[in-house]
């Protein structure tokens, strides 16, 4: 197994590739800013804006045009999830006038295959990127015979794309673990960007009182929505708010309606979960699985509190861990968000700050090793 080294300097010089004329297009099946992946190249692309010549996505809801809504279907398990079929001359005209350096894929879906085989046609460099735990998904949702076949559907895929990739990159060392396993040569841990409001001021400030937390992502068992309903029944003098959208959608908004303290807001935009996470003083993301949890990472950004479980892949970079609460192993959530709630103010707002200046110098690591790899393998490039 081999690795792409990760440079800490401000531009890339590697084999005199000028990194500001760089072009990249990413082809994803997640709907852009609507889940974790979606949200992840959504913001990728846009800070990339600020390094390279060009960087796109191409994934459902990135253009007003029609071109991805030729055809859709549910996924099976979960009717508010749906793949896109992309209208593929669509799609070949774009790359054509991206003239990308590299192209980017990070699900197997109908936009990762477009762009593995537009790819491979024109000899054009790939990345793949390794973000969805599937196996542990296909357990949850599906039956035996069914989650048997999903599973080697997603591996034979993986080892397909993974194996004619120059780099596989993902966001946790499970992540990682997992491409290796699937065939991946050459890999890279590589973080998350955040969106460019969460970064910006103004903060609201920490109140001294924990009277108020929040949810929000998607309303699924993976991630552990009854802990979060549990621990509002227990806790009756915090203000729950949950916002997302999801199979458990029904559950949640009857919890709520019976509820004084839970406020059920349904599904809002980036925007608007900025705007959540700043009106409550603690996050929480129980997930039973959860390869990196990007949303905590937009809290950190906004200084707030932070709870996570012991499976949340942001636990594995120790430049982040020390700016959240894990819940730990004989506790419940309700268990840890009081815990957090007895520290003292001060412990709290250091907390936050300590949070806050983790989030910032993690992302502009995470997009100079992005910007560095993409020279490096560009660099690879006989010309």
């Amino acid at each position: 197994m081999n690795s792409f080294p990760a440079k800490d300097s401000c531009e890339s010089d590697v084999a005199g590739i000028d990194e500001k004329r760089l072009r990249v297009l990413v082809l994803s099946d997640a709907i852009a800013s609507r889940n974790g992946v979606g949200s992840y190249y959504a913001d990728l692309v846009d800070h990339l804006a600020d390094y390279i010549d060009h960087a796109e996505l191409l994934s459902p809801g990135a253009y007003p045009e029609d071109y991805a809504h030729e055809m859709r279907f549910p996924l099976p398990g979960d009717k508010t999830q749906q793949l896109y079929l992309p209208k593929v001359s669509w799609i070949w005209k774009k790359v054509k006038k991206v003239a990308p350096d590299v192209i980017v894929i990070p699900t197997p879906g109908p936009y990762g295959l477009t762009g593995f085989a537009i790819a491979k046609y024109l000899g054009i460099p790939l990345f793949s990127g390794y973000h969805t735990q599937y196996d542990k998904l296909t357990d949850i949702y599906w039956t035996t015979a069914f989650s048997g076949f999903s599973r080697f559907y997603m591996k034979s895929l993986n080892r397909i794309f993974f194996k004619s990739s120059a780099v596989v990159v993902g966001n946790s060392q499970e992540m990682i673990d997992g491409a290796i396993a699937d065939g991946a040569q050459n890999v890279e841990m590589i973080g998350t960007p955040i969106a460019k409001p969460f970064l910006a001021a103004p903060f609201v400030p920490l109140s001294s009182k924990l009277s108020s937390v929040c949810y929000a992502g998607r309303l699924a068992q993976e991630k552990n929505l009854a802990h979060v309903l549990d621990a509002a029944q227990k806790l009756p003098h915090i203000r729950f708010t949950i916002a997302g959208d999801g199979p458990l959608r029904d559950e949640v908004a009857s919890k709520a309606a019976a509820a004084a303290n839970i406020d059920y807001v349904g599904w809002v935009s980036r925007g608007e979960v900025k705007a959540v996470i700043d009106g409550s003083q603690m996050l929480l993301l129980p997930s039973k699985v959860e390869a990196f949890g990007t949303i905590a990472l937009e809290a950190m950004a906004r200084r707030r509190l932070v709870v996570v479980s012991e499976r949340c892949g942001i636990l594995n970079w120790p430049e982040l861990a020390p700016g959240v609460y894990a819940i730990e192993s004989d506790e419940t959530l309700a268990d840890a968000i009081d815990r957090v709630s007895k520290k003292s103010f001060s412990d709290r707002l250091e907390k936050a700050e300590i949070a806050h200046q983790a989030a910032v110098n993690f992302n502009h690591q995470t997009l100079r090793q992005w910007v560095n790899l993409f020279v490096t393998l560009v660099s690879a490039v006989p010309r």
